[in-house]
Order: structure tokens, then sequence, then C-alpha cells
């Protein structure tokens, strides 16, 4: 079960990296595919503060340009990495216990958190391409297939 989510951690990274080269050659004409992106990396780091019980060093809305915006995402991934390389199949089904954006207690299991990431990045995405088709601009393939299909996924 690790592996897999691994894989989806991955892909989500990929489609991030290609999402944002779409975007930074056009970012001013397209700004709020750029915010689009920052709020999945914000995201991303909140839920990895969340479940290694740190704080994350930005909230859930950064506003980063497309460079700084690649370094941070990076910087996402290999956290991820480097937490998932700590953990087990049997961590998948523990209990992470934290607090939302308003400070309101919840709890999930680890297997779930690691599903939403990519689930909620891919959401955003698809703005991101809706916004660069209504700038007339082609948007790039993001879909799990294609990454699989291609090898981006070994």
């Amino acid at each position: 079960m690790l592996a897999y989510h691994r894989r989806m951690l991955t892909f989500d990274h990929w489609a991030n990296t290609v999402s944002l080269d779409a975007v930074e050659p056009v970012a001013e004409r397209v700004p709020s595919s750029l915010a689009w992106l920052n709020h999945i990396l914000g995201a991303k780091r909140i839920w990895l503060a969340r479940v290694t019980g740190t704080e994350p060093p930005f909230g859930v809305n950064p506003s980063f340009g497309p460079a700084e915006l690649r370094v941070e995402l990076d910087l996402a991934s290999d956290g991820w990495s480097r937490f998932l390389a700590t953990q087990s199949d049997a961590d998948v089904a523990r209990v992470i216990r934290y607090a939302n954006l308003k400070g309101d207690p919840f709890e999930s299991v680890l297997g779930d958190i690691l599903a939403h990431l990519p689930v909620h990045g891919q959401h955003h995405r698809g703005q991101v391409n809706a916004d660069l088709r209504a700038a007339g601009l082609a948007p790039p393939a993001i879909d799990y297939i294609h990454a699989a299909r291609t090898g981006v996924l070994a």
C-alpha cells in the first residue's frame, strides 16, 4: 500500500512540475493559475507538517513567483519522500491527530491523507488547465495514465 502512495505522490509532483512549466512563461497572463499552484504547494506543506507534528513554513496560499515555486515544490516533494521513507505499510492505517486551519481538532488515517494530496492537486491543476485554455493557450497533458504510459512513474 505504501508503494502505491509513493507512486501517486510521484505523479503529483510530476503533474505540478508540468503545470508550472506551462504557466511559468505566461504567469502574468494567468495569475490565478499561479495562485492555484501556490495553493497546491501550501496544502502539501501543511499536510506534511500535520503528519510530522511540525509547524508549516507558510500558509495555505503562499505567493511565490514561478522560480521560487519550483524550488518549493521540489522541497515539498523531498519532504514527503523523506517522511514516507520512515513509514511502513502498517503506518498507512495510523491515525493522525491535527487541527484544521480554524483550529478545530480532527483525526484522519494517514492513508486517507496520502490519497487526498494527489486528488486535491489534480482538482486545482484542472483549474489551471481551464485557465490556460481561457487565455487561448494549450494546457499540458497531466493525466495519470499519460504519466504511467510515458514512463514518468517508473
